[in-house]
Parts: structure tokens; sequence; C-alpha cells
């Protein structure tokens, strides 16, 4: 409800509009006393209430603060004085059958009618619910019927004109009052000035009813009207009704269901007492023709409301909200009982995190809104339809065979990049698409595979052409973005193979099974061992040895290589401890992932095993990928400074590869460079090589960093990096990762060392 009302410095035309208001009401209050000296109660209180109203309406206008209704509310007061005034002036004036003073009453009473309704039809506009106007005609039609009935029964009679006149003004202010009603029971705090409304339409049918034989109670009707209609205006909201939403919707909607059942009990006590004491009157019949015919349009309307409700749903049930694409259920009915030879492309959105993360959710949202129009015009021209299945997958379902599909994924994959280009602000972002295409078996197939899940077709679970084309896209993860790739046996017994690995290595890590070797890194200049990288290995009793590269993936795809680092950690910096490495002074080096890094509490886990074993920080180095360091403010780097500032050193592995570079090596507090063996083996292939290893060296010992050569596998390759000035090396020419029960050993080695002075290599010296 808008603001109380205020006093408010006038405008020029709110002066001029309340100057001619004063100026009506001045003219009719002239008329009156100027016409007709002697005017009857019933008429004279009718003239002053309808002056009081005209003269009311024009001090408003000049002095009171307004809302957008108040110009119609203006309206509403004007028309009723004016209404009112000529019903008192009337007298007993007819045109032609019909008096003229219920004919003004009328005409007054219409104003304040379609400002009610137009507020009942606000009030739930663009809703499914049955329109509140319905509503409110409806038990105004039982009212009226029941009024007039009463009246009649009261000794209420006079001519066909009359007759007919009065039940005009009965059902006006019928309509008036169950408007009131109605848009109470939608909105409770309305309540007050709907019973001043309804008061005064029931003041001004009484005034039209007892006119004529009780004027002494008409007259004080009529001031009453008067005085609550005023009261209904003026508490009113000036600037609208506002559409409930929610559980406030739903409470209304209850509210009015329960007042809807209110007209029945009302027309059963009429028709009750027209059976026990009848009487032919053809208004009355007249009345409740009304009735039903407003009942049935009622209940039209609220089958209307149910039937656009159903479709909406309906709608939703099968929809995503965001895109408008069919969902996953829209995509299973879709696989249910194929007529044609289909295959279902998978294809997961690469790249939306990055727009989420820095332009926010709805920039993302709106991206896959782009994508997925993309994506619709590409699958239409095609034949297909497009489906989004979760966050950032969107699935499409193509007529012909994959081999088919796949010389078209690529038309699929550009389509979703070039999404970008359609929302502001996300065409610095790359997307792209990685997808994943499988068979979808025809219905007479069904039978041949037997089948498991929920028995559409033949016992064949609809959605396993959906589970296969998913296993083909963790495949294409594999191959990276932009890549492609069509569910086969091979693909599938890779995905068996990485799901018994999974399912493996979490008994392995819960049991502690996954081992640590140590790899020694040594000095080229005097032999020693100065460090340990430590390595897991894991042997299972079932799938036999699995190599690192492997079981890693395997742990990081399914969240378990937070669990890995932490035991490969742990178990490292125990058997170190045991086999006296810290005790003389060697070093120890182990990796940790992006994804450790962002896990909470991991610089309290270093922390920890730190203390548990008395262990000098600096003899503990991190090593870690340069994906750390692409993000200047990323969570990750905050640990690495912490760490840091904790004594521990911090290596950068496999550099020469990926994104290497050295701007983040000035603003962060990395200590070791590791070479990445990639690099180690262009020392004696390529001169261009051995220049970029040498570069690598001189500019990394300037920046005070101590570089460790990676993947030393050959006498030549440690001659060639003596003679650079990198100080350690790590590979097999030295010795591969070994079992904790050696370490004991590689502490006491010593490495040879050539005496000769090292020269350049060239390729094929």
């Amino acid at each position: 409800m808008s603001a109380p009302l205020s006093v408010t410095r006038p405008s020029a035309g709110r002066l001029a509009g309340g100057a001619g208001l004063l100026v009506l009401a001045v003219v009719l209050a002239a008329l009156a006393t100027a016409g007709t000296p002697a005017l009857p109660l019933v008429s004279r209180a009718l003239v002053v209430a309808g002056v009081t109203a005209v003269a009311a309406c024009a001090a408003a206008l000049v002095a009171l603060r307004h809302g957008g209704n108040s110009p119609a509310y203006l309206v509403v007061g004007v028309v009723w004085g004016v209404g009112a005034v000529c019903a008192g002036l009337a007298g007993e004036a007819r045109l032609g059958p019909f008096p003229l003073d219920h004919l003004a009453l009328a005409a007054g009473e219409a104003g304040a009618v379609l400002v009610l309704l137009r507020l009942l039809v606000r009030a739930r506009a663009g809703s499914d619910d049955p329109p509140l106007l319905v509503d409110a005609l409806m038990l105004a039609s039982a009212l009226a019927t029941a009024l007039w009935d009463l009246s009649s029964r009261a000794g209420n009679a006079g001519p066909p004109g009359w007759a007919a006149t009065t039940v005009l003004v009965l059902v006006v202010t019928s309509v008036l009052s169950c408007s009131a009603i109605a848009l109470a029971v939608e909105q409770p705090r309305l309540r007050v000035p709907a019973v001043a409304l309804v008061v005064h339409g029931c003041a001004v049918a009484l005034c039209a009813l007892v006119a004529t034989e009780l004027p002494v109670l008409a007259a004080p009707a009529a001031l009453l009207a008067l005085a609550a209609g005023t009261c209904g205006l003026v508490l009113l909201p000036r600037d609208g009704v506002v559409r409930h939403g929610g559980e406030a919707a739903e409470r209304a909607a209850r509210r009015l269901e329960v007042a809807s059942l209110v007209p029945g009990p009302v027309l059963l006590v009429d028709i009750v007492a027209l059976v026990v004491s009848p009487r032919a009157d053809p208004v009355l019949f007249g009345l409740y023709l009304s009735v039903l015919v407003t009942f049935t349009v009622r209940h039209a309307a609220t089958a209307r409301s149910i039937d656009r409700t159903t479709a909406r749903l309906r709608f939703q049930a099968l929809h995503d909200s965001l895109t408008g694409l069919g969902n996953r259920t829209a995509l299973e009915r879709a696989l249910t009982r194929p007529d044609r030879a289909q295959s279902l492309v998978l294809m997961e959105l690469v790249g939306l995190d990055d727009v989420n993360d820095v332009l926010g959710v709805t920039v993302g949202d709106a991206l896959i809104r782009a994508a997925a129009q993309e994506v619709t015009a590409v699958a239409d021209g095609l034949g297909g339809s497009a489906y989004r299945t979760s966050g950032d997958e969107i699935a499409v379902l193509l007529p012909g065979d994959p081999a088919w599909c796949l010389r078209h994924a690529e038309t699929l994959v550009a389509a979703v990049a070039a999404a970008p280009a359609r929302v502001e602000g996300a065409g610095r972002f790359p997307l792209t698409a990685t997808a994943g295409i499988a068979a979808c078996p025809l219905e007479h197939d069904a039978g041949r595979g037997g089948g498991r899940g929920h028995g559409h077709g033949g016992g064949r679970d609809v959605l396993e052409p959906f589970v296969h084309a998913d296993i083909a896209l963790r495949d294409a993860r594999h191959l990276g973005a932009g890549s492609t790739s069509v569910y086969s046996g091979t693909v599938a017994a890779e995905h068996a193979r990485r799901s018994a690995l999974r399912e493996r290595l979490v008994h392995a890590v819960r049991d502690g099974d996954v081992d640590v070797h140590f790899q020694p890194v040594v000095s080229f200049t005097t032999g020693r061992v100065e460090k340990f990288e430590a390595l897991a290995r894991w042997e299972d009793p079932v799938l036999g040895r699995i190599p690192p590269v492997e079981f890693v993936a395997v742990a990081e795809e399914s969240n378990l290589v937070v669990a890995l680092g932490e035991h490969v950690l742990r178990t490292a910096v125990r058997c170190a401890y045991e086999a006296g490495v810290f005790s003389v002074g060697v070093a120890l080096a182990v990796n940790v992932s992006v994804v450790q890094l962002q896990s909470p509490g991991f610089a309290d886990i270093v922390r920890d095993v730190l203390e548990q074993h008395r262990i000098a920080p600096d003899l503990l180095t991190l090593e870690l990928t340069e994906s750390v360091f692409l993000d200047s403010d990323s969570p990750a780097e905050r640990v690495v400074t912490e760490l840091a500032a904790l004594g521990c050193r911090i290596a950068i592995d496999d550099f020469g590869t990926g994104y290497s570079a050295f701007g983040y090596l000035g603003r962060l507090p990395v200590h070791v460079l590791k070479i990445d063996r990639s690099l180690t083996r262009s020392l004696t292939e390529d001169v261009n090589g051995q220049s970029v290893v040498t570069c690598v060296v001189d500019l990394a010992t300037r920046l005070g960093l101590t570089v460790v050569v990676e993947g030393v596998e050959t006498r030549a390759q440690a001659d060639v990096c003596r003679f650079i000035g990198a100080p350690l090396g790590q590979g097999w020419l030295y010795s591969p990762a070994v079992p904790r029960a050696l370490l004991g050993e590689q502490l006491s080695r010593t490495y040879p060392v050539p005496q000769r002075t090292a020269s350049r290599h060239h390729p094929g010296d």
C-alpha cells in the first residue's frame, strides 16, 4: 500500500482542477436550494452527501499527495457526488417507467465498480489462477438474488419500472460490495477499506429500497454511504495492488476457495424459502438464471486455469528452465521405442568455469543459453534435437549411425565455440566442447542385449545410449578439449578398467597399500646424493602393478587425490626419517597436486608432519606444477606462500612444458626449478635444445634458484649438464626409484664423476 496521505504543495494544474470541482460543488448546491426549496428529508440528505463528496474531492486534489491511482479515485468520488445530488433533485421524476433517483444512484456507483474491477484484474495479472473478477461476480449474483427476494418478501414492491431500477441498484451495489470482499480475500491488508466499501454499497442499496416507505432510515443511510465511501477511497492503495507470489499467493488462493463456497449456502437458504413459501416472481427467476450463468463461467474459468497450470507443469517437467531445451526426462522419452536409427552425442562444455569465476554466474548462464541456441540451430539442420542433461552437458539426438554423427561432431563443437561472441563480455573467454557418441539401438534390437534398468522396450534400459555416450565422453576428456570419442568395445574396456582401478584405489588408500619409492637427486660435481624424490608406487593383488600416471589420473578424476597425496607425504617423511635421511642433511621432495593445495588445511598437515618428526622445514621440498601459478590470486598460490613462510622449499616440476614462463618466478617464493626430461633429451640431440637449457640454467642461477635436471640417462647428458653449470641431476643414469629398504645404501653411495673437462656436445658427436 502506498504511504499515508500527507499535505503537499499543489501545482498550477491541480489548483485549477480543484477550483473547477469547487465551482461544480457550488453549482450543485445552488441548484438544490434554488430549484426546490422544500426537498424531502431523503433528498436533502442525498444532496448534502453529494455536494460534500464533490467538495472533498476538490480539497483532496489541491492539498494531498497523490499516487498513480489517485485521479481515478477522485473521479469516482465526483461521479458518486453528482449522482447523489441528481438522485436527491429527481424526487418522484421518472424516465419513462423508471425512477430517476434509482438510475442516478446506480450511475453514481458505476465509477467505484469499474475501479474495483480494475484492481481485481491486476491483482492476478499473469497468474494461472482463476481471475478474481469471476469470483466477485459469482458472489454478487447470489447476493443480489437473495437481497431482492428478501426485499420482496418484506413488502417492498412497485410497478415494473421501479422493480427494474431497484434490481439495477441491487446488482450494482452487490458487485461493488463483493468486489471489495474478493479484494480483501486476496489482499488481507485491504480489509479496512474493503469493509468501508461494503458498508457504502449496503447503505446505497438501503437508501434506494426504503427511500419512499422509510425516509427516516434512508436519510442517515445516504450520509453513511458518504462517510464509508470516503473512508474506502482514502484507504485504498493509491499506487495500485501488488500481485502476490510464492506462499502468499498460495494462501490467497486457499482463502478464495473458502470464500467461493459462500454463495452456495446463501442460494440454498433462498431456495428453501422459495420452496416453503413459493411465489411467482419473474425478476427472481431472472436473477436465478444470472446465478447459473456466473457459476458456469466460474467453473469454466477454473477448468481453464487447471488446464493452463497442467500445461505449464508438463512443460517444466520436460524442459530445462534456463535454456528451454528438453531435459533428461524428455531425452528418456525420446529414447523410448525409437522408430529410426539414431545416435546420441553428449557434449560437455569446457571453459565455462572460467567465465563463472571471473564474470559471475549470470554471464555464465547467458553463455549456456547462447551455446544451447547455437547447438539447437545445428541440430535442427541435421534433423535432430537438443537436450540439456546437466549444468554443463548438452545432448544431441541425431538420425544416423555414430560414424555419420562423428563427421558432424566438429560442426557441433564449432557451434559451442561461437557462443561467447553472442554474450557481452564473454568474447575473450574461449569455450569449446568435448563429445562422446553412442548408437541408439532400435526397438527390435532391444531383446538381443538382455538389459538392465527400468524396463522400457523388452527389458532394455532406455538410458543405455546415454550411459554409453557418457563413457565415450570420459574417454574424450583424456584426449583434450575439442576431442570426440565414439563408444566401442575398446572404450568400454578402458572404462571398465578405470572403474576397477577407482574401486581398488579407494581400498588401497584407506588401507595404506600404496607404497613410496625414492629416487636420488645427485650432484653433478661431487656425485653425492643431495636429495630424494618420493614417488608413489602401487601393486594391487588383483590388478597387478599399476603405473603411477594411470592411478594418479584415476585419483584426480574420483577426488581421491587429496587422501592419496596426504598418505604419500606422511609415508615418505616417516620412511626417510626412519632411514636417517634428515639426520645427515639430505632433503626430501614430495609431489603436491593443485587439488591438494586447494583443499582446506593442507598447510596444517605439512606443519603437523614436520612437528611430528622434528624435521627442519628446509629439508622438505614440495614439488608443484606450473598450473598452480596461472592465477595470481588463487587460493592455491596463497597456500604456497604460507608453506614457504613455514620454511619449506618450493620446486617447479617439469619446467619446459605447458605454460613455462619466468614471469611468476619473481613474485613467488620458488626455490628449485626442475627441467623436464623432454629438454634433457635435447641436450645431446639438438644444438638449439642445448642452448635453451643453457639459457634456463643461467637465468635460474641469476634468480637464485637451484636447478635439477630430470631424466638424465646417459653419461653424455651428465657431462653437458656439468659444463653448463647445472648443479643437480636425477635419472636412470644414477638410479631408478628404490624401495624404502634401500634408502640407507643410497645415502652412503657416491656416484662416479668424470675427471675430464666436458665440452659442448653437438648432434652427431
